[in-house]
């Protein structure tokens, strides 16, 4: 799930996006790209919103990251 995040907080779309659907049976890695801020509890309220899922640590990436650096880790949850 790409995610955009202010203060580590996800933006309201996504938000709005977890709330209205069932993760259930499903693995959720939250990531984002951001030039300063982290990922902060993003991931772990946009988990209690969803209320299902198998939600699994999120990363950030800077937000020039290459497709090499980005591919490196999806690679990883393979």
């Amino acid at each position: 799930m790409a995610t955009q995040y202010g203060g580590g907080i996800a933006a309201w779309p996504v938000d709005n996006f977890v709330k209205e659907n069932d993760f259930t049976g499903k693995t959720v890695i939250p990531f984002c790209t951001s030039a300063s801020s982290g990922l902060g509890q993003s991931g772990e309220l946009l988990k209690e919103k969803a209320n299902s899922g198998n939600w699994l640590e999120g990363h950030r990436f800077n937000s020039n990251a290459s497709d090499s650096t980005i591919k490196e880790w999806t690679d990883t949850l393979k």
